[in-house]
């Protein structure tokens, strides 16, 4: 009796740990994957509507791509990181991501340049769906879209959009 509860035992605690061994071997890391969006708006008033691709593929996750567990935003930003041209243009536009409306802003563009302004996606079920499509596309699209104004000149500026991601992946996976 004493032997049958010991094999019973040592089976039972043997599936234990084998069913665990795959979870102690997972890898968690945080990166960072970013993008620059290209603004060029003429002179006047316009639809302007750019979009760039924000992939999942970096030096910290090359080795993981096909196996992924799990990927989770922690935070998702965009920045105006340069700027010529007319001081005055504006812009009206809505951020997206993966065909998902993030965030609208109207300012004068020349000001978020030289304030150096954040803006923050922090829609919580937003960032989980839309990095539900970066584990399973391993990218995304991303940009925005709206209504510019820029009288006596154009202007050009840069927008810099960054994911500070963390990664679960299992290198046991196939």
């Amino acid at each position: 009796m004493k032997t049958t509860l010991s094999i019973f035992i040592g089976i039972l605690l043997s599936l234990t740990f084998t069913s665990c061994e795959k979870d102690l071997l997972d890898v968690d890391f945080n990166t960072t994957i970013k993008e620059i969006i290209v603004a060029n708006i003429d002179e006047g008033q316009q639809t302007i509507d750019h979009k760039v691709l924000l992939s999942l593929e970096n030096e910290d996750t090359k080795d993981y791509l096909d196996k992924l567990k799990e990927v989770k935003i922690n935070k998702l930003t965009y920045q105006i990181v340069s700027f010529s041209g007319n001081e005055d243009a504006t812009v009206d536009i809505e951020f997206t991501a993966a065909n998902t409306p993030l965030r609208k802003d109207a300012f004068v563009v020349s000001e978020a340049f030289n304030e150096g302004t954040v803006f923050e996606i922090t829609d919580l079920d937003k960032l989980s769906s839309i990095a539900d499509v970066l584990k399973e596309n391993k990218k995304l699209e991303t940009g925005f879209s709206g209504e510019s104004v820029s009288n006596g000149e154009g202007v050009k500026f840069e927008i810099e959009v960054i994911a500070e991601l963390e990664i679960i992946a299992s290198p046991l996976e196939k």
